[in-house]
Parts: C-alpha cells; structure tokens; sequence
C-alpha cells in the first residue's frame, strides 16, 4: 500500500537530492513514483510531467530513464499500484462482510464506489490512455492484463451467490462485466453531475439487476 501522504492532495516540495550510496536506486524508483503520484491527486494526469517529478525529487529529468522508460512507463506503475490498492479495499471489504454470498457483493459494490469518490484523480487515471495502444504504444503489452484481478474477484463474488441460489445468472462473466460497467458509469457520473438527485437505492437496484439477486426464498 501506499504511504497515507499520496491523498492528502499536496504535493512535495523540491529539493536536492543526495546521491544514492550503492544499491540504493530502488529507493529512488519509489521517490519518483511516489511524486508522480502525488502530482496526480493534487492536479490529474495533466500534471504528472517529467520535468516536474525531476525538481521535486531532487534529480535531473535524465536520472529518470535509468528507472522508468517514459512518462507512461511511470504512469502504467501508478496504475498498477492503485489497482493493487483497489483490490486490497475490496478484499477487505469482503472479509468485513462476512460469508453471506449477497451481503459480500453489495459490499464490494459499495467499496468500489467508495474507492472512486474518495480518490477521484486515482481512479480516473486507471481507465485512461494507457488502455488505449495509439496513445501508450510503449507500455501496451503490461497494460493489457489491467485491472484483470479486480474482475476475476467480481466474478467469483458473483459465482458465490450463483452456488447460494442467489442469484439467476447462467453467466457470472458477463453478468459480472455488466455490473462493473454499471459500477463504472455510477461512479463517472457521481463526480461529474454532483447537483443531480441521485436515488438513495439506485447502487442496491443496479446490482440486484445485473447480478439477477434473487429475495430469501
């Protein structure tokens, strides 16, 4: 996980970076991304430039090649450490939620959303450019499996309450699928039209839909 200090929203100041003592320069790898990643909570993607991630670390913008290949480079490891975080959420949230197969998957529901209201700049960057190859062709190969365990972990949630009697789904895959998007679009929209009077159930009506949640018999 990372540091508490990635979502206070500021971000370091520069300084002058003491040279490294030898089989030090992992340590460095994680001030930068580190930077990157408080440069993108406090302004998004936008501000995340070499230039700046160099003076706020301490170093020349070259020192940076040594580490990472490119800017996408260092924004494919933000995502992949924030889908880390996303899937530790959501497994904790399971684990709070206890055996039962339809209170665990309202909980995941709720801690995905939870996740994109808290960290807005963070979980926008996860379905950014680095999905698309004509904009991140350098990191394409690595990002093609994004996100992949934060879904095998819906599906199996789906599943469990399939196994229980449920849910009617006759394919937690693709039920799965939908439900992500519709967890994806709610917490879009959430962020982009606050002022709109969003339904206090609209999260329990979309998951009792697109998982087919069936009542206690």
């Amino acid at each position: 996980m990372l540091s508490t200090n990635l979502y206070s929203g500021g971000v370091s100041q520069p300084k002058t970076r003491p040279r490294n003592r030898r089989g030090e320069g992992g340590r460095l790898r994680e001030d930068i991304l580190r930077t990157a990643a408080e440069l993108l909570d406090g302004g998004g993607e936008g501000a995340v430039t070499l230039r700046d991630i160099a003076r706020i670390v301490g170093i020349s913008a070259p020192s940076i090649y040594n580490h990472f290949a490119d800017r996408d480079a260092i924004l494919l490891a933000v995502v992949q450490q924030t889908f880390a975080e996303l899937g530790a959420e959501l497994g904790a949230a399971l684990d709070r939620a206890g055996p039962e197969p339809v209170t665990r998957l309202r909980a995941f529901c709720q801690a995905y959303l939870n996740f994109s209201l808290e960290r807005p700049q963070r979980y926008r960057i996860l379905f950014g450019g680095l999905w698309n190859a004509r904009q991140a062709p350098s990191v394409q190969p690595q990002a093609a499996d994004l996100g992949l365990d934060v879904f095998a972990l819906l599906v199996e949630t789906l599943r469990a309450c399939v196994r229980a009697g449920r849910s009617t789904s006759t394919d937690p895959t693709a039920d799965a699928a939908a439900l992500w998007v519709a967890l994806h679009g709610l917490a879009q929209l959430r962020t982009a039209a606050s002022l709109f009077p969003w339904p206090e159930e609209l999260l329990e009506r979309l998951t009792n839909r697109l998982a087919g949640l069936t009542p206690w018999p």
